[in-house]
């Protein structure tokens, strides 16, 4: 028998897809807003003609963008510290985890606080820059990189993860004549695939979107990457780092205004086109990191 919904139902559903609504909306329009910004033309966007649709469609922002070598090489230079700065975390975090999810371990209990510590009281970020550069790793990929290869709360959920293995498997393995580092290898990773695809996720939209650090970190500009160069963009109005100055002259069909959404759409573009394939794996990581114990 199947139970028809009250009124305090059917009320509370309305109430909630309409928040959802008007939250989708306010997330979305912004997006949408600078995607036609940059594809009208500046004569449009000038007379405050656009709003949702582009205005006399055109390329010429996106052209005038790529035409400097600058958003290039800034896309060469985030892409490589994106998949390096990954990996790197990846194997920190398993270092970390793998040995932490064995009971056997002697000093499990203070080898965790002691990790959970730095997680919760850290340094600081002068005291880092100070160690950062007496390495002399500024305006090099390690400054970027080293700080974070190790991630302690993706760390807890991997361990988690680990634990969660029926500790037979290892067993088994032992029996053939694995050693640790096989077991790791071949029956705590290919069984945690799901897991190490969130945490790739994470760990590359963190790298990507990294603004402070290089910030900080890189003065040679010929090291920025796509968060620095929008920075300057967006912020400080260097429409020159794009080559960009004469934009303001409408004859072009660019300003300013239609440049600097040009500018942040490929920069979103990468995560966005991304972001579809691999959601699924978003709900496995927060359920994983959900029971954490």
């Amino acid at each position: 028998m199947i139970r028809s919904k009250s009124i305090g139902d059917r009320s509370f559903e309305v109430i909630n897809y309409t928040l959802l609504t008007i939250l989708g909306i306010m997330f979305f329009y912004p997006i949408l807003y600078q995607l036609a910004i940059s594809f009208s033309s500046a004569q449009a966007v000038s007379a405050h003609k656009v709003f949702v649709w582009p205005v006399e469609p055109t390329l010429k922002s996106y052209t005038k963008v790529f035409e400097t070598g600058k958003i290039i090489r800034a896309y060469k230079n985030t892409l490589y510290y994106t998949a390096f700065g990954t990996i790197l975390q990846l194997i920190g975090t398993t270092f970390i985890a793998y040995p932490l999810s064995k009971r056997r371990l002697f000093g499990r209990r203070g080898i965790s606080f002691f990790f959970y510590f730095t997680n919760v009281f850290n340094g600081g970020m002068i005291p880092t820059f100070l160690v950062v550069r007496n390495l002399g790793m500024i305006d090099t990929v390690w400054a970027l990189v080293i700080p974070g290869c190790i991630s302690v709360y993706y760390a807890i959920v991997l361990r988690t993860n680990f634990e969660a293995i029926p500790s037979d498997l290892e067993e088994a393995a032992k029996i053939d004549g694995l050693g640790n580092w096989s077991i790791l290898l071949r029956v705590y990773v290919p069984l945690s695939k799901g897991i190490y695809a969130a945490l790739t996720l994470f760990f590359a939209v963190g790298f990507w979107n990294s603004y402070v650090q290089p910030l900080i970190y890189l003065n040679d500009d010929t090291k920025f990457t796509l968060q620095m160069l929008l920075r300057n963009i967006v912020l400080q109005g260097q429409m020159t780092d794009i080559g960009a100055g004469a934009s303001n002259n409408q004859d072009l069909g660019t300003n300013t205004d239609t440049l600097k959404a040009a500018c942040i759409m490929v920069v979103m573009l990468p995560i966005m086109c991304v972001y579809p394939f691999i959601q699924k794996y978003f709900v496995k990581g927060i359920m994983i990191g959900a029971v954490k114990g």
